[in-house]
C-alpha cells in the first residue's frame, strides 16, 4: 500500500446503509427511541377516544359492504396494529370506511370470499407500486373525477341506506332501481324500524351540531383569557358528547332492542336487528384463497342478496343443485352431498383489486397529506403506500376486508392530541375486548340504527359547491364532473371512473391538437401570432394550419374584423416551453411557404430551452429570432437603401442590429412606436 492510500471497511458502510434503509421502511425503529410519557399519554386519550367510535363504525360498514357484522370489526383492528410499525402520519387511523365499504359491495356483492381476495390482491399491488415509487401513477384520477365520484358515491350509499332505514325488504342495489323500489315498497315498511331510525337520525344530527358548535366556541374560549375554565370545561364535555355520537346512538338503541326482545322473545321482535355475530378474535386463515380462479365459474350464482348463499347450478341433468355455504358449491349426486369451493373469473377479481388499491390510495394519502400540513410535518408517499397494502395484505388473512385512512377518525384523533402512530394499539385494543366479550350483545343492534350512521356519516360527502364551481372556472372539467357522477348513479363506480378518465384523456389531447393561438393585428400588415404552451406533435399539424391560413389570405377571409392583408408575421413563443421535432419541422414548412410568396415570419422571446432544439432541428436556419415584439417586428421593416423612403415615420431613437437577418451586416433596425391600438383575435 502506498503512502496516503487507505482502506475503507466496506461492511460497516453496508451496515449503516442497511439500518438507514430498515428505519426509512419500519419508520416505528425512528420515533420509539424519543417515545416518552407525554407521548403515552397523548396517545392512549385518542386511542381511547376513537377505539369507542369505530366500534359502531365497523358494524355499519360492514352492513353497507354486505358482509357479516364481525369483518367490519376485523378490519377495524388488523390494519391499524399493522399501520404502527410502517406508516409515517401519526394523526391517520386505517381501517373501513364508507367509500372503500360501498366498493367492496359493488365488486364482491356479499361473497367474503371475493372480498378477502380483493384486500390480498390490492394490497400487493400498493405495496409493488411503493417500493417502485409508482405512487403517481393514479394521479391520473384528477380532481373533477374525485369530487363526482364522491358525490354520486355518497348518494348511493345513501339511499341504499333509506330501506334498511325504514325496514323495507327485497330492493336492488343499482341507483335508480333503489329508490323506484323504495318508494314502489313504502306501504310494506317496518313502522317500528322507521320511528326508531328516524330517531337515530334526528339525534345523529343534532349531536353533530352539537359537536360543531361546541369546537367553534372552545376555539374561540382557548384564545380570550376571560373565558372561565368552568366554561371550557362545559364546552369540552358537550364536544366530547358530540364525538362520540355514534356510540351513544347505537348503544341506547341497542339497549331498547334487547330489553323489548327480553319482554317479548325474538319471534315478536318489532326490530330488525343484525343478527348473530361470531365472537372472537379471529385466527389466521388461508383456505378462503385455496381455487381463487376457476375455468368455469358459471357453475355458480348468488341466490338472493338477502340469503348471502351461492347454489351451484347443476352441469350434469342428473344432479340436483343444492344450497350451501357462501364460497363453496355444493351438489348432491346419488345421495352423496359433494362441496367444492367457488372460483372466480380473473377479470372479476383483478378489476376489482385495481379499483380498490387506486381509490384507497387515493383516499388515505388526500388524508394523511392534509393533517401532515396542519401538523406542520412530512409524510413520505411511497412508505404510506406500502404501509396501506401491508395493512391489507395481512389483515385479508385475518377476514379483513379492504381498509384506508378514515376522514373522520384521523379528525377525532389529531383534536384529541395523539403522538404517535403507536395510537393503533389502543384503538385496536378496545375493538379486541368488544370482540371477545360483547360480541353476543351486538346481536340486539338495530339495522334501522347502523343505517342512520352510515347516512350522517356520508352527508358531509355530498358536495354540490364544487360542480358549480367547475362550471364557473371550467366548463371542460364540469363535463368530466358530470360523467362520472351520471354514470356511477346510472351503473356502477368502474364504469364511472373509467369514463371519467377517457374523458380527461381525450380534453388532454384536444388542449394538445388544437393549443391556443391568438392573433393580434400591430400594425398595417403585420400580425403578432401567440403560441401557448407545450408545442407536442399532436398539435403541430394545427399550428401549420393556422401559419398557412395566413399566407394564402384565408386567414382574412374568415375573419373580416382584420382588414389589412397579412404582409408580415411574428410569432410570440414567450409561453411556449417545449417543442418537439415535429411541431418545429411543421414551423419551418410554413416559413419556407410564407417566404416564397414575399411574407417574411421572425420569431421572438424563445427560452433556451427551445432555441436549442429549434437549432438541432434547422428552423433558426430559415426563422430569424429576436428577444422582444418590437425588435422581430422591427425585423420585418429592414430596410437595405439607406435613402429609400422608410415604411413608417414613428421611430424611437434607439437603434438595434440584428446579425441574424439576411441584410447587410450594418443595416439599421428600427424599433416601432405602439402608436396604434391592436388588433387581436383568440380562435
Amino acid at each position: 500500500m502506498g503512502p496516503g492510500e487507505h482502506t475503507v471497511d466496506c461492511s460497516c458502510c453496508t451496515g449503516s446503509k442497511l439500518r438507514r434503509w430498515l428505519r426509512s421502511k419500519v419508520p416505528f425503529l425512528q420515533w420509539m427511541r424519543s417515545y416518552d410519557l407525554k407521548c403515552l399519554q397523548g396517545d392512549i386519550i385518542a386511542g381511547l377516544t376513537v377505539g369507542m367510535m369505530v366500534i359502531p363504525q365497523g358494524l355499519a360498514y360492514a352492513h353497507l359492504a354486505e358482509l357479516p357484522p364481525n369483518y367490519g370489526l376485523y378490519a377495524s383492528f388488523v390494519g391499524v396494529l399493522v399501520y404502527i410499525f410502517t406508516g409515517t402520519c401519526k394523526d391517520i387511523t386505517i381501517g373501513p370506511t364508507a367509500i372503500m365499504s360501498q366498493i367492496v359491495a359493488e365488486v364482491a356483492k356479499g361473497n367474503t370470499k371475493l372480498a378477502l381476495c380483493c384486500s390480498l390482491i390490492s394490497g400487493f399491488l400498493q405495496i409493488v407500486m411503493g417500493f417502485f415509487f409508482l405512487g403517481f401513477v393514479v394521479w391520473v384520477i384528477s380532481t373533477p373525477i374525485l369530487c363526482g365520484f364522491t358525490t354520486a358515491a355518497a348518494l348511493t350509499i345513501g339511499f341504499t341506506q333509506l330501506p334498511k332505514l325504514l325496514g323495507i325488504k327485497g330492493v336492488r342495489r343499482q341507483f335508480w332501481q333503489n329508490i323506484y323500489d323504495t318508494f314502489k315498497s313504502i306501504k310494506s315498511a317496518r313502522w317500528q324500524d322507521a320511528v326508531l331510525g328516524i330517531v337515530c337520525l334526528i339525534c345523529l344530527f343534532a349531536l353533530r351540531f352539537l359537536q360543531k358548535w361546541a369546537e367553534a366556541k372552545r376555539n374561540r374560549a382557548d384564545n380570550s383569557p376571560a373565558v372561565s375554565p368552568r366554561r371550557k370545561l362545559l364546552l369540552g364535555i358537550g364536544w366530547f358528547i358530540g364525538v362520540s355520537r355514534n356510540i351513544i346512538v347505537v348503544i341506547t338503541a341497542t339497549i331498547c332492542a334487547f330489553v323489548i326482545s327480553m319482554n317479548v322473545g325474538a319471534d315478536a321482535h318489532p326490530f330488525t336487528m343484525v343478527g348473530n355475530i361470531t365472537g372472537g378474535l379471529p385466527t389466521p386463515r388461508v383456505d378462503q384463497f385455496s381455487n381463487m380462479f376457476t375455468s368455469n365459474p358459471e357453475q355458480c350464482k348468488v341466490e338472493t342478496p338477502e340469503s348471502k348463499r351461492w347454489n351451484c347450478i347443476a352441469v350434469d341433468a342428473n344432479v340436483t343443485a343444492t344450497i350451501c355455504h357462501e364460497h363453496e358449491c355444493c351438489w348432491d349426486p346419488e345421495g352423496v352431498t359433494k362441496c367444492y369451493s367457488r372460483g372466480f373469473h380473473a377479470s372479476e377479481v383483478i378489476s376489482g383489486s385495481i379499483l380498490v388499491a387506486a381509490i384507497g390510495y387515493l383516499e388515505h394519502i388526500a388524508i394523511g397529506q392534509s393533517f401532515a400540513v396542519k401538523g406542520s410535518y412530512q409524510i413520505d408517499n411511497s412508505q404510506e403506500l406500502i404501509a396501506l397494502g401491508l395493512a391489507n395484505v395481512v389483515g385479508s388473512f385475518f377476514s379483513s376486508y379492504p381498509v384506508t385512512g378514515s376522514f373522520s377518525r384521523t379528525a377525532l384523533n389529531y383534536m384529541t392530541g395523539v403522538k404517535t402512530p403507536l395510537v393503533g394499539l389502543f384503538t385496536s385494543g378496545i375493538v379486541m375486548l368488544g370482540l371477545s366479550f360483547l360480541s353476543s350483545y351486538f346481536e340486539y343492534v338495530p339495522d334501522a340504527c347502523l343505517a342512520a350512521v352510515i347516512m350522517v356519516a356520508v352527508y358531509p360527502m355530498v358536495d354540490l359547491a364544487k360542480p358549480i364551481y367547475l362550471w364557473k372556472v371550467s366548463k371542460k372539467e364540469f363535463l368530466v364532473w358530470l360523467t362520472v357522477f351520471v354514470l356511477i348513479l346510472a351503473f356502477n363506480i368502474e364504469i364511472g371512473i373509467g369514463a371519467g378518465i377517457v374523458v380527461e384523456i381525450f380534453l388532454v389531447l384536444g388542449r394538445n391538437m388544437w393549443p391556443s393561438m391568438k392573433v393580434t393585428h400591430l400594425r398595417d400588415g403585420i400580425y403578432d401570432l401567440k403560441l401557448d404552451g407545450a408545442l407536442w406533435y399532436l398539435g403541430a399539424f394545427s399550428v401549420k394550419e393556422k401559419l398557412s391560413s395566413m399566407v394564402n389570405g384565408n386567414f382574412i377571409k374568415d375573419n373580416p374584423q382584420f382588414t389589412h392583408p397579412v404582409k408580415n408575421i411574428v410569432i410570440d413563443f414567450t409561453s411556449v416551453s417545449s417543442a418537439d421535432s415535429t411541431a418545429l419541422d411543421k414551423i419551418k414548412e410554413s416559413v419556407v411557404l410564407a417566404s416564397k410568396k414575399d411574407i417574411r415570419i421572425v420569431g421572438y422571446a424563445m427560452t433556451d430551452k427551445v432555441r436549442a432544439s429549434a437549432g438541432k432541428q434547422g428552423l433558426l436556419n430559415v426563422l430569424t429570432t429576436e428577444k422582444s415584439r418590437s425588435e422581430a417586428s422591427q425585423s420585418v421593416l429592414y430596410v437595405t437603401d439607406e435613402s429609400a423612403q422608410p415604411a413608417y415615420r414613428n421611430y424611437d431613437d434607439d437603434v438595434v442590429r440584428s446579425p441574424a437577418l439576411s441584410g447587410p451586416k450594418d443595416t439599421d433596425y428600427r424599433r416601432l412606436s405602439r402608436g396604434s391600438t391592436p388588433e387581436s383575435h383568440d380562435p
